[in-house]
């Protein structure tokens, strides 16, 4: 394998997920964004939020700005520094839709392989995503 496999791979994944959460009225950012925000029950900071994502702290007022006048997030109040603001989830954001993509992209990629096989992509995978993170 090598890199022109994975930057095809990569494409091709980006292209269909965009395609499936485009149904949803979302992009790829912004479900990335939301999956961040999942990832902290107690909220996240916007810089802390934008450093994650790899963009500027306006690129994602905006998107939380977006995302907010659709009630899938909100900002409040940060308990550690009265001036700041967390993003977190809305109450009443549905995440079943976002889970549904998911489980179509999983079943697509990885449905008709065995366990074994699972596990072994899964372990490739997971060591070539440590490799890049530690360099």
């Amino acid at each position: 394998m090598d890199v022109t496999a994975l930057w095809a791979l990569f494409v091709s994944f980006e292209r269909r997920l965009a395609t499936e959460l485009g149904a949803l009225g979302l992009t790829v950012s912004s479900f990335r964004l939301i999956g961040e925000v999942m990832r902290e029950p107690d909220g996240i900071r916007q810089a802390e939020l934008a450093r994650r994502l790899g963009v500027r702290p306006p690129t994602v007022s905006a998107a939380v700005g977006r995302l907010e006048e659709r009630g899938l997030v909100r900002r409040i109040p940060d308990p550690d520094d009265p001036r700041a603001r967390r993003v977190c989830l809305s109450p009443e954001a549905s995440l079943m839709p976002g889970l549904d993509v998911l489980s179509r992209m999983n079943d697509l990629l990885f449905g008709a392989m065995t366990d074994a096989e699972r596990s072994q992509a899964r372990a490739l995978i997971q060591a070539l995503a440590h490799r890049l993170e530690e360099s």
